[in-house]
């Protein structure tokens, strides 16, 4: 696998040359992404604390990391600079490499974390 936070370093910087040196996409418009992602990992923590062994995710919440998908599809139709944020960032087919894997889960949502911060970093709106 490719280093996460190089990937997502890369990632925003397309985004930024894509838009002649701006970045467009707001804080909150990210971040609300980042807040169901963290609410996914939250449940994803406590079903590891409870079976210790574990290396597959219920379906159940699985089905919760495909939902993103959705939410991801709904803020992208409502704003053109979150559109092009989930298509540089290749966030569905990330979301869709996830599949039941704990470890897949987790290398996901620190890549989420890792667009949130070098979006940050170079300038991202507030």
């Amino acid at each position: 696998m490719q280093d996460i936070a190089k990937e997502a370093e890369q990632a925003i910087l397309a985004l930024k040359k894509q838009n002649n040196g701006k970045i467009y996409l707001k804080t909150n418009q990210i971040r609300k992404f980042l807040t169901a992602v963290n609410a996914i990992t939250n449940k994803v923590n406590v079903y590891k604390a409870k079976h210790l062994d574990a290396t597959e995710l219920p379906d159940e919440l699985a089905g919760e990391i495909q939902f993103l998908k959705v939410k991801a599809a709904y803020q992208a139709g409502r704003e053109r600079s979150v559109k092009d944020f989930m298509k540089q960032s290749n966030m569905k087919q990330h979301i869709e490499a996830v599949g039941t894997s704990i470890a897949k889960y987790e290398a996901f949502a620190h890549y989420v974390e890792a667009l949130v911060a070098y979006h940050k970093f170079y300038g991202g709106k507030d």
